[in-house]
């Protein structure tokens, strides 16, 4: 199945303004989420898609995006740039990647079921004796991600790793509150499966997808 990977930048019009500082009074994830589900109508298809939100150099919301559909483009909008997605790495490559993730950790609690928690959140309660914590709560998250990187086909080289832009997000989806956490990542890793990397890079890693979490980016490295 073809898959399709696209840069989107929003253009703000004056008449636009107003409605998206509405969608914002939500939340910015929920902004996002909603603005990217504009290129991917159809009332009750599931979504089949990930994004990644950023800014331009001009300030500007940007948006990378991998679908399983070819966005349908509103020009008046969105500017997008969009083409066919087929990766396709081997064995032993070398990559920098980028994720924004949510990490979580699951705990159950007596008689209930398990629970997802903030990684970080859930380090400070329980290693709250520790006597450097923002060193204790890096570790754990880097401990998050170097569990889980060879689910997804890759061999993290762990002293290239660098974590940054920590977040907790509040919004409300349909009446409801919603809480996450996002954390960035970056570093240098090894190909050691193609097929399960692909399948990261198509379907999104972890918690969070709907909200701009899980979209793994990679670069080779020559």
């Amino acid at each position: 199945m073809t898959h399709y990977f696209s840069r989107v930048q929003l253009i703000a019009r004056p008449r636009d303004s107003e409605w998206l500082r509405d969608l914002a009074r939500h939340g910015e994830a929920y902004r996002d989420h909603a603005l990217v589900w504009r290129l991917f109508p159809g009332d009750g298809l599931p979504r089949d898609f990930i994004f990644r939100s950023t800014v331009d150099n001009n300030g500007k919301a940007c948006y990378f995006v991998v679908s399983k559909r070819a966005p349908q483009i509103d020009p008046e909008l969105f500017q997008v740039q969009s083409k066919p997605y087929r990766p396709r790495l081997a064995a032993g490559e070398w990559l920098r990647f980028d994720l924004r993730a949510n990490p979580t950790v699951s705990r159950r609690q007596e008689g209930r079921s398990s629970q997802r928690h903030d990684v970080l959140m859930d380090a400070k309660r329980s290693l709250s004796k520790e006597r450097n914590m923002r060193e204790a709560m890096d570790r754990v998250a880097k401990d998050w991600l170097l569990k889980r990187a060879a689910d997804w086909g890759l061999e993290l080289r762990g002293e290239s790793l660098l974590q940054d832009n920590y977040q907790q997000h509040r919004l409300r989806r349909k009446g409801h509150p919603i809480e996450f956490s996002s954390l960035d990542y970056q570093g240098l890793a090894r190909v050691q499966d193609g097929e399960r990397l692909q399948q990261a890079l198509l379907d999104g890693v972890g918690h969070g997808k709907g909200f701009g979490c899980g979209l793994l980016l990679v670069k080779r490295v020559n």
